[in-house]
């Protein structure tokens, strides 16, 4: 059925604008940091964590595309592989739902926008891949960007270590999706589509330890009203919609140009933070954006080709 509706001509009418896409993409994943942020005390971060990858398994099992056999079969052939991809991804996203709980959505906005830098050092650190001096610069500008965040403007609080806890959960999530990042060039050739529902399943399954040992802790926090719809806002929109439209613009624009809207998220959720849990914009936090972006812009600008 997936197929059919990816392939008809109302879809691709719906669809065929790459720009509307890759608008609504950034402000529903920008919009995701006000929410989980909202989210805290509402749901626990290994239930959201869980019940999230459960609604979306749940569906996509029923929209399975057709190719997905095929594509499984593939993709078994390298079991260590998927296992990695599926933890990072699992482990990833309870860092990010505890983070919520120590730090601003500020500040979770301004980190996940250094995973492009922690993406090229890893691929320069795994791959080989020649950073050059101008790129060089930018992951410099970036990672200080990073430390002038984490220390609120004070960096000699680097040698007290003084850093939030919050903030190191966050940064500890964007590297762990960095590798996420960095293995997907080693996939065979399948769809992008059969990879999201093999790891939104895999998800799953990964996630039960982590709430069982919330619950033997007695941390657990079932969805009040308010979770209930933030839980909604993170399967429906962030998960699914967020990604199909993503995907559909990559096909649209190719991956290169696409990836340039990634780095609108961090502005547009930490706008949306101070629109909606009513954050404080203080100047540090505008110098370390200006810095992680900036930097970004200039290693993405100078990019080798090929």
């Amino acid at each position: 059925m997936i197929d059919k509706i990816l392939a008809s001509e109302r879809w691709n009418a719906l669809t065929s604008n790459p720009w509307l896409l890759l608008g609504a993409t950034v402000v529903i994943w920008g919009g995701n940091t006000p929410v989980i942020r909202l989210a805290v005390g509402e749901i626990s971060p290994m239930a959201i964590v869980s019940l999230r990858w459960l609604i979306v398994g749940a569906i996509i099992m029923m929209f399975l595309p057709k190719s997905f056999g095929e594509d499984w079969k593939k993709m078994r052939r390298r079991p260590f592989l998927l296992t990695f991809m599926v933890l990072v991804m699992t482990a990833s996203n309870a860092l990010v739902f505890s983070a919520a709980k120590y730090t601003s959505g500020i500040n979770l906005s301004i980190l996940q926008g250094a995973a492009p830098v922690v993406v090229l050092i890893g691929a320069r650190l795994f791959y080989g891949m020649r950073i050059g001096f101008v790129r060089g610069i930018g992951v410099v500008l970036s990672i200080t960007g990073i430390l002038f965040l984490a220390t609120r403007g004070d960096l000699s609080a680097i040698f007290q270590l003084s850093f939030n806890m919050g903030d190191i959960f966050m940064l500890s999530a964007v590297s762990l999706y960095g590798g996420y990042i960095l293995v997907l060039r080693l996939r065979p050739a399948i769809s992008n589509y059969s990879l999201f529902c093999m790891i939104a399943i895999g998800s799953f399954f990964f996630s039960l330890p982590l709430i069982g040992m919330e619950y033997a802790q007695g941390a657990t926090i079932w969805p009040s009203f308010k979770g209930f719809l933030a839980l909604l806002y993170v399967a429906f929109l962030t998960s699914m919609l967020g990604h199909i439209m993503f995907m559909r613009a990559v096909d649209l624009l190719g991956a290169g140009r696409a990836s340039q809207f990634q780095n609108l998220t961090p502005v547009i959720g930490a706008l949306l933070s101070v629109l909606f849990l009513g954050e404080v914009f203080a100047q540090y936090h505008t110098i370390a954006l200006a810095f992680v972006i900036g930097g970004i812009l200039i290693a993405e600008r100078y990019a080798p080709p090929g």
